[in-house]
């Protein structure tokens, strides 16, 4: 398949801490530190870890929400990180946002017509009446009524809202989604409703997705290919199947222990990680797992491992599979 988006070894650094006598932040809060992936046209990418280990703010900085601190980013051929502001607007058509909590995406004070229409007239797209055909058929597209259009935000449920919220990114008729956690504000029964509604249109529109979750279970249901990430850093990276069958990284290890499974009878083999989390503004040098896993030793302490190729496809950063 040909490749929709790639990013290389990107870094997004935050100033943190107290400034000096020039007012200059005397430390770093690395967020994202080295990652490095690619997307295929029609595929859906999955980046999934504990929160706060920077999979939010990858994909911020692939839309140039935040500016990347150094690496990558490649759509479709071009270098995004070299972009003004009028390569940035045009950029929005083609790269598109869905927010994790659907009750403050949406303005309450505008109605979902008027919501819609915003968006419309900035990217010169459709006024008036056309305005209207085109927020109807984008309503009905993900599986509500066109007259709901004229009601306000308070009046729809949370998987209403969400629905709405990708109504709005698919108005502009993007090429790619980022969803940043998308149902982890939803009950579990409409959890899957929007998950299904989202491979339904990735079918029938040709998106290409990078989806960012905290569930395993939600990430499987939904992706083509996962990466693990753990403080700012990719661990494990492969094709969905591969992953959940032949997990390598002991943090991916200890995620797909913590999947709950619907069956008492079923007995599941517990993997309860201890310590700290390391602090994302003075890491360890080496594995940055180290603290937390099972099977460190003393390498893991000293040199930080790299992404190696275990199987085809198939990369994870860890010295047991040096």
């Amino acid at each position: 398949m040909q490749a929709l988006l790639k990013v290389e070894n990107l870094k997004k650094y935050f100033p943190a801490g107290k400034t000096n006598f020039f007012g200059k932040h005397q430390q770093v809060l690395k967020a994202v530190d080295g990652v490095s992936f690619t997307i295929h046209q029609g595929e859906i990418f999955g980046l999934v870890g504990e929160s706060g280990c920077g999979k939010s703010t990858t994909g911020r900085c692939i839309l140039r929400v935040n500016d990347p601190t150094s690496g990558s980013i490649v759509f479709d051929g071009k270098e995004v990180t070299q972009f003004g502001a009028k390569e940035l607007q045009a950029l929005r058509r083609d790269m598109q946002m869905v927010f994790q909590n659907p009750y403050s995406s949406l303005n309450p004070r505008m109605t979902i017509r008027q919501t819609m229409e915003e968006v419309l007239a900035v990217h010169q797209l459709a006024k008036g009446s056309d305005a209207t055909t085109r927020i109807g058929e984008l309503l009905e597209l993900v599986g509500l009524p066109a007259d709901a259009m004229d009601r306000h935000p308070h009046e729809f449920s949370g998987g209403q809202l969400q629905r709405i919220g990708i109504a709005r990114a698919l108005s502009v008729e993007p090429r790619f989604i980022f969803a940043d956690e998308p149902v982890s504000a939803l009950d579990v029964s409409v959890q899957a409703q929007i998950l299904n509604l989202m491979a339904k249109l990735r079918d029938e529109l040709g998106l290409t997705m990078l989806f960012v979750a905290h569930d395993l279970g939600v990430v499987e249901h939904i992706s083509d290919r996962v990466g693990v990430m753990y403080l700012g850093q990719i661990v494990e990276l492969a094709d969905v199947e591969e992953l959940y069958n032949n997990t390598c990284h002991p943090y991916t290890q200890a995620l797909m222990a913590a999947i709950p499974v619907a069956d008492p009878t079923r007995k599941k083999d517990e993997m309860i990680l201890e310590g700290d989390i390391p602090s994302p503004i003075d890491p360890p040098t080496g594995c940055r797992f180290a603290s937390r896993c099972q099977k460190c030793f003393a390498r893991c302490t000293e040199e930080a491992p790299v992404l190696r190729e275990v199987s085809p496809g198939h990369l994870v950063a860890c010295h047991l599979f040096d």
